[in-house]
């Protein structure tokens, strides 16, 4: 386990360790991404979750920098099994700009959204809202889809369903505070 994933060790998932200063030192020497992105395949749950976390934060600040790496987050994806890590990938997915993969990501949060993870649906319903203001072409599937979820057992994931498909329908409303986490902000 290289130096990185060791400062992620220890505890458990309900708290961050030391991922937010693990992205700091990542964004200020990318050449360590690579060591970072080991995490996501560490059979310790902890690490995982708190690699996808890092991997979110740097999302945030310095999108870019994960362009290359959205591969890695549509494979973990779809095969982790630690809401946790799920949702911090879904999220990322929103962040990270996309070139070829639009079709496999938005594919990806369609999967995301029948987990049974409240966090994960939610975080996936943002994702998607956010790539259907991008992506124009993609918008009418992802509201399909997103609609499917109006029933939910969940209110969180209700509430986020009426306020995503209000801003699928209408240009000019704004993203919630708090969904737009980097290039959401644009949109």
């Amino acid at each position: 386990m290289n130096i990185l994933l060791r400062e992620l060790s220890g505890g458990n998932l309900r708290s961050d360790g030391k991922a937010n200063e693990v992205a700091e030192r990542v964004m200020k020497t990318p050449q360590l991404l690579p060591k970072l992105i080991e995490g996501l395949s560490e059979p310790d749950e902890v690490i995982r979750g708190r690699t996808a976390l890092a991997l979110e934060r740097i999302s945030q600040s310095n999108p870019e920098l994960l362009e290359g790496c959205i591969p890695q987050f549509i494979e973990r994806a779809l095969t982790d099994d630690v809401p946790t890590v799920k949702w911090h990938l879904a999220i990322i997915l929103g962040n990270v700009p996309l070139k070829r993969e639009t079709d496999a990501v938005v594919s990806t949060l369609f999967h995301l959204l029948k987990d049974e993870s409240v966090f994960v649906k939610s975080w996936s319903i943002v994702s998607l809202t956010i790539l259907g203001r991008e992506y124009k072409r993609k918008r009418k599937d992802i509201r399909e889809e997103i609609t499917l979820l109006k029933h939910d057992g969940s209110i969180t994931v209700r509430k986020k369903v009426r306020k995503a498909l209000t801003i699928l329908q209408n240009e000019n409303e704004p993203l919630p505070t708090g969904w737009s986490k980097a290039r959401g902000s644009k949109a």
